[in-house]
């Protein structure tokens, strides 16, 4: 069985064919020359995932996988690690199985390694093809219709190419006439820009920050403390100006870092909008006695931004994902998503 599969064999009996694949019918099929009935564990979970199931599926499944697939893709991604990339995609080239024979078997453990790589390398693939299909786009594709072009600008940029508050009403109106949606992120990245923000976010973000004093961290171009002034709110904008070949900082941005600027407002409210994966400046947050409410703008994909090892390791305040908010961060197929972070009173 395994030689019919072709390639020089190493790893345990593995051929070179298989660990290449990612397929789960080959990978079944190859672990079965390994176990035997009483493993048949490893075989059930391989029949499931063929069925393929959704991400969403594979979450509640197997929580504690998808946290360490999101730290190992926050991290690699963050890092340009193709090593941990590759070892999250193909799980089987470092796993050491028993040489094949008729008494070969899984131990136990080894099968609860097998099944725990298995279920990671299929929640990596789905989360990253979920992610590049929201954002990327190809060469050619950056050539707008005129329509297109026209409507973009109307909706999303000041005529100096700033960002505009996007007027809910008009985005509903207008949107649906676009005729290349996914051409928007990749633009607006290349400007260091990851979300827009509408009419109805500011509102209601203004409202949590009520009388209170706030203060943005890695502020980019201010848009958002700006709108929020514009609401009455009171808030300071900030940024360590790191990304200065990216973005064009307004004098209304403070430069100056994360931690620095928490010491000096002491803020009872600070926002962050797409703090950049694993970064380290977020704990800061955590550990300035004044902040009672942390805001962070994001995506859904969590390995995708934000610091979630200390996000989970943090105690002393509750986290929720706030459905109504991040349903008003534009465009909404973008997969932007709000989080908000509360003291527990003691």
């Amino acid at each position: 069985m395994l030689k019919a599969a072709g390639g020089r064999c190493r790893n345990g009996g593995l051929p070179d064919a298989v660990l290449r694949c990612t397929s789960t019918a080959v990978i079944r099929a190859h672990i079965m020359a390994y176990v035997r009935p009483v493993d048949a564990h490893p075989l059930r979970l391989m029949k499931w995932l063929e069925q393929n199931p959704s991400l969403e599926e594979l979450q509640r499944r197997f929580p504690r996988d998808w946290e360490i697939v999101e730290d190992e893709l926050a991290g690699a991604i963050n890092d340009k690690d193709h090593g941990r990339l590759h070892a999250l995609l193909k799980p089987l080239e470092s796993f050491a199985l028993p040489k094949a024979g008729r008494n070969a078997r899984l131990r136990n453990q080894q099968a609860i390694e097998l099944n725990g790589r298995l279920i990671r390398q299929r929640m990596s693939a789905l989360a990253i093809e979920r992610f590049l299909k929201a954002s990327l786009t190809t060469e050619k594709k950056l050539h707008l219709p005129f329509l297109d072009r026209f409507l973009i600008r109307r909706l999303f940029f000041t005529r100096a190419y700033r960002r505009k508050l996007v007027s809910n009403r008009l985005f509903a109106l207008l949107w649906p006439f676009v005729r290349r949606p996914n051409i928007l992120l990749p633009l607006a990245e290349s400007h260091g820009i990851y979300c827009f923000y509408s009419t109805g976010l500011v509102k209601e973000i203004a409202a949590l920050i009520g009388d209170r004093h706030a203060v943005e961290i890695a502020a980019g171009d201010g848009a958002l403390t700006r709108f929020l002034r514009r609401r009455g709110a009171s808030v300071t904008a900030s940024d360590d100006y790191s990304w200065s070949g990216k973005i064009s900082y307004p004098a209304e941005v403070l430069n100056c870092d994360a931690h620095t600027v928490l010491r000096q407002e002491n803020p009872e409210v600070v926002l962050c909008s797409w703090p950049p994966a694993k970064n380290r400046f977020e704990e800061h947050v955590f550990r300035t006695n004044s902040v009672q409410r942390y805001i962070v703008i994001g995506s859904e994909h969590r390995f995708a931004f934000g610091n979630w090892a200390v996000y989970r390791s943090q105690a002393l305040f509750r986290l929720r994902k706030d459905d109504t908010l991040s349903a008003l961060l534009l465009p909404r197929e973008f997969g932007g998503a709000v989080y908000v972070f509360d003291r527990i009173e003691r």
